[in-house]
């Protein structure tokens, strides 16, 4: 069902564009001012995509995660870098968007919990004609001209620091996520009960780690001692003991194979010469065939025929001229209308024979 409403209507274009977008219909506003005028559909699709397009007019490293549903915008925050997570759900721009700020900032316009931007003037006064690209500009000019500090952070760090000050206790990753290590936690990372160990050396004396560190030959029998190391030396063992006996095998298929193989190329010589014959019976058979078709004959016919016409007429013009007697004319001019008579019948009877077969669809 389509919606039409003239400018001047009491009812705003507003309200028709909201219900139109709330239940997925497309709308379309029509100016009063001309009767011919065409109407302007505006879809729900259409209205999604132009909102996504005014976040990449309005903000600068838009990357699309999914498409038409989620970006990231990164922004400087005091010289360190943040990122805000555009989420568009299926009833954007009905819909408000989610903007999701990492790290979290302590701000007033954010969720120190979640991390989501609910209180910004933009989101709270969202409407469907709000441009997503301005409220996300405004929200990264203000995280620019007053940097807040992240949640996990006590005290503000600085950027530079002496060769000889403590390093700084956060690590930035990539996407601009800080991760910070209390003091419990560096100690724990770096308690024994944390920290692997393949060579079993936590069981060994200080007596005993020495010698390994002097000795080469107690350091290589510890070594040949690991389990793990065990291990892998039988598994390479095994490995050898399957190569070897691979090659074994195709050691003893081998004179098999160059058999087969031999045999295969004396099929393919016999098989092209065969060709070559068929290729040289082929064009014979198609030379005879053509001699040997009905039309081919049904023409020779016609031309014998006209031929021992033309003998006949021939003969009985030299006997008018006074060229042969009456004898040799009556022997030489039957023979020839005889040999005429009967071509004309074979000819006329392989025309019948031609018509049926036509009629009888060969």
């Amino acid at each position: 069902r389509l919606f039409t409403l003239p400018i001047d209507s009491p009812c705003p274009n507003q309200i028709i564009a909201f219900k139109c977008l709330y239940h997925r219909r497309p709308y379309w506003f029509l100016d009063s001012g001309s009767s011919s005028a065409r109407p302007r559909i505006v879809t729900f699709d259409t209205m999604r995509k132009r909102q996504i397009d005014t976040l990449k007019i309005f903000n600068h490293n838009v990357q699309e995660v999914k498409e038409n549903e989620e970006y990231l915008v990164n922004f400087d925050c005091g010289g360190r870098e943040i990122a805000i997570n555009i989420l568009l759900g299926t009833g954007f721009p009905n819909e408000k968007p989610k903007l999701i700020v990492s790290p979290i900032l302590r701000h007033p316009w954010v969720n120190g919990t979640t991390g989501e931007i609910e209180n910004a003037p933009g989101i709270l006064n969202y409407t469907i004609h709000s441009d997503l690209g301005r409220i996300v500009q405004a929200v990264g000019r203000e995280f620019e001209k007053h940097p807040p500090r992240f949640v996990n952070e006590s005290t503000p760090q600085h950027h530079t620091q002496s060769h000889h000050g403590p390093p700084p206790a956060h690590q930035q990753c990539r996407n601009g996520n800080v991760q910070e290590f209390s003091a419990d936690k560096r100690k724990a990372l770096h308690s024994p009960s944390h920290e692997p160990d393949p060579f079993g050396l936590r069981n060994l004396t200080t007596d005993e780690l020495d010698r390994l560190n002097t000795d080469e030959d107690c350091l290589e029998e510890f070594i040949t001692k690991l389990p793990f190391l065990q291990q892998q030396n039988e598994e390479m063992d095994q490995l050898l003991v399957g190569i070897e006996s691979l090659a074994v095998d195709n050691l003893a298929r081998k004179q098999t194979v160059e058999e087969r193989k031999a045999k295969v190329e004396s099929l393919a010589l016999e098989f092209k010469e065969l060709g070559q014959q068929w290729d040289t019976l082929n064009q014979r058979y198609q030379r005879k065939a053509e001699d040997f078709s009905p039309q081919h004959i049904k023409e020779l016919l016609q031309i014998a025929v006209s031929m021992a016409d033309g003998k006949s007429d021939d003969e009985a013009q030299r006997f008018l001229a006074g060229q042969s007697d009456v004898g040799t004319f009556l022997q030489n001019f039957i023979e020839s209308r005889k040999l005429y008579t009967m071509r004309k019948a074979k000819e006329e009877r392989l025309v019948q024979q031609l018509t049926a077969l036509e009629r009888a669809a060969f």
